[in-house]
This record gives C-alpha cells, structure tokens and sequence, in this order.
C-alpha cells in the first residue's frame, strides 16, 4: 500500500568499480528502483554527493506537507519495505526529529526546513542494508533479490525443482500450479498462466505464456503463446508473434511478427515471418516464407486447413485460401484459390552421362594389370620375368 503522506528520496551513489549505481539492473528493476520500492510512497531521486551540502537539494525535491520524508541509498536495494515502515511508525510515535537507518534516514519534513546544512557520507552496511560497491557485492545482493523472488513464487504454489539454477525476474506473473524447470530464465513482465510446464533451458522475456503450454529449450520475446501449445526444443519465437491454442510449434522453427491459428501445426525447420496462418493448418519441414525483397518486408495471408508441404517457399505478398494445398517443393509467388492444388517446380529431366559438374571428384580409372611371362616348368607354373635364362633340362647341358 502507498502511503501518501511520506516523501520518499533515493540518494543516487557512484562508485570507482561500478560507477553510477543508480542504473544498473537487478532482475528487472535497477538497484535505485530497489530502493524506491522499500520506501512504499512516490519517490525521487537526487544525486548524493559526500562533499556537498544536500540540504537544499533534499528540500527542492520534497512535499513540505507531507509530514515524513524517508532517505535511502540506492546501493542498499535488500532494505524492505517492513524495515521502513516500522522505522517511520517509531518516528512518528516518538519525539524525535529524526532517525538514522544503518543506511539512510528518516526525517520530519519540518525538520529539514530547519537545519542549515546536511550531508550524507557514504558508508557501508550488512544484512538487509548490504551495500553494493563492486561485482563481487551485486552478485551477493543480487543472489538475495533472487531467492526473495523464488520463495514468493514457491508460496503462491509455483513448482520450482530447483532454486539454485531457476531465475525469474521481479515483475514475472507466475500462476499456482505451473512448473518452472531448472536452467531458465524468465525475464521482464512474463505472465505464466496455471498448469503451464517450463521445461529446462528456455530464455522468455515479456511473454505470455498460456494454462497447459509447455516450452522446450527455446527462446521467446515479446510475444503470446495460447493455452495447451507446445513450443520447442530449440524455437525461436521472435517479437510480436501471437500463437494460438493447442499449436505446435517444433525443433528449429523461427517465428517472426506473425500469427498462428488454433490447432496450426508448424513442426521443424521452418521460418514464418511477418504471415498470418488460420486454423488447423500443417506446414512441413523446411517451408520458408519470403518477406524481405532487400528493401521492403511484406505479409502472406494463409487460410484455414492448409496443407503447406516441405520444402515451399511463400514468396510475400501472397494470399493462400481456405483448404487448399502446396505440393512440396513449389515455390509460391501468386494467390493460390479455396480448395486447390498449386504445384510449382519444374517437371524433373535426367541427362545421362553428364560431366559438366567441375566440383564432383573424378572417376578413378581401372588399374593396369601386370603382364606376366608365364612357360611351364617341371614343378608348375612360374613368372618368367623372373630370370633372364632360358629354362633347360640336365640333358641339354655340356
């Protein structure tokens, strides 16, 4: 809940390893977000700065109307908003004018109207004020953030097998009953929707992933996958693609600004983009479809109950009707009516003989055999070559 009447301020910090602190990111909110949201009321940042006097920039940035006014660092984003709360409460209670937090402040707002100067040093913290000042203290803070992340989930009924190997930023929506595999990361604002299965080693970023859809070791962006499709292994689902329900969409297919139909089958090795496919459609193996002539990306259209055989080529812009088929093979450049059968290849001609393929290995010729001078002697046959002499008996010796 917002509580409108604190101001809230986050002090942006630099530091020599890091430099600004304020902008890096942590599973989808930057470390000076981390801060704002501890705060639990509208916040604004102001840079901090150990040797300027910050009085007058901390009034300019506040409400004097509100009656508190929380300053936090926006190297702590561990701090929760529990922790402000009950310091604020504690203030609010007491008669002091101010409170110091291991790691930042909390002020009556009349009190910094009061005071002439005030200056925040950086120093460092521990626990839920951990404080980032190089790689080694975000990868901690950010270890933290993550396993924060993962138990929220895990209470809301969320099937994570394994904590050490699972990453879902911030702002994921995660419903009861899905089950988030080891190796993946769910980025940005995903929406997983109840029963959906995330088996291991996927990359989804701002997607919405609908009840019973299972993906494989893929990698979707931006776009929406309907309610019982599967998608994967090894997919690419590329912006702005809209899938529809009980699809499937295989090994090695690329989808691209395009939308797919209920029930449409796109299985491997294909790419679809900037196409609008109807319902129940089946696409083979290797079908590509061709919106981009150098200069200019175009759209086919294709109806319902399609059969788009392996290995066309959709040349854009096309517009294939309701029920017809595309024999493998053809490559489509025109608008192919309901119900038809649209062929186009060139009919097969076979040349016997033919040696004009510079690149295929020659043809080995035949060995020579040996020519061998073969007489007859007493005891068989033996290769004349052997000897120069002529074979003879005894009796024909002096």
């Amino acid at each position: 809940m917002i509580d409108v009447a604190v101001n809230g301020i986050v002090l942006r910090t630099k530091s020599k390893a890091l430099n600004d602190l304020g902008t890096i990111n942590v599973l989808g909110k930057t470390l000076e977000q981390w801060a704002g949201a501890a705060i639990g009321a509208p916040y604004k940042a102001v840079e901090c700065s150990p040797v300027v006097n910050m009085a007058e920039r901390v009034r300019d940035a506040i409400d004097r109307k509100k009656p508190t006014t929380v300053v936090l660092f926006c190297d702590t984003p561990l701090v929760s908003h529990n922790t402000v709360a009950a310091a604020v409460k504690e203030l609010e209670s007491g008669a002091e004018k101010a409170l110091k937090l291991p790691r930042g402040y909390v002020f009556r707002t009349d009190y910094l109207f009061e005071i002439e100067s005030l200056f925040f040093h950086n120093t460092t913290a521990d626990k839920e004020f951990d404080t980032v000042t190089d790689s080694e203290s975000l990868s901690r803070v950010t270890e933290v953030l993550r396993r924060r992340i993962l138990r929220f989930h895990s209470d809301g009924g969320v099937v994570i097998p394994s904590f050490e190997h699972t990453t879902i930023d911030c702002d994921a929506v995660i419903m009861r009953g899905a089950v988030i595999e080891p190796y993946n990361f769910i980025k940005g604002k995903t929406v997983i929707k109840e029963n959906a299965h995330i088996m291991p080693g996927n990359y989804i970023e701002n997607c919405v992933i609908g009840a019973g859809a299972r993906v494989d070791s893929s990698r979707l962006y931006n776009s929406c996958v309907g309610d019982g499709t599967t998608v994967g292994p090894f997919a690419y689902i590329r912006p702005d693609s809209v899938i529809g329900a009980h699809c499937r969409i295989g090994d090695f297919v690329e989808l691209k600004s395009c939308v797919i139909g209920n029930n449409t089958k796109v299985s491997h090795l294909t790419y679809i983009g900037d196409a609008e496919l109807g319902e129940e459609c089946n696409v083979g193996c290797g079908v590509v479809f061709a919106n981009y002539d150098g200069k200019n990306k175009y759209k086919s259209v294709v109806g319902n109950r399609v059969f788009i055989g392996s290995n066309a080529n959709i040349v854009a812009p096309v517009e294939i009707s309701d029920r017809s088929f595309i024999a493998a093979g053809s490559t489509i450049t025109k608008s192919v009516p309901s119900s038809a059968l649209a062929i186009a290849r060139a009919r097969q001609s076979i040349i016997p003989n033919w040696s004009g393929n510079m690149y295929a290995p020659p043809i080995p010729e035949a060995p020579v055999q040996p020519t061998y001078n073969v007489v007859q002697y007493s005891d068989g046959i033996i290769d004349g070559s052997a000897s120069d002499n002529v074979n003879s008996t005894d009796e024909t010796k002096d």
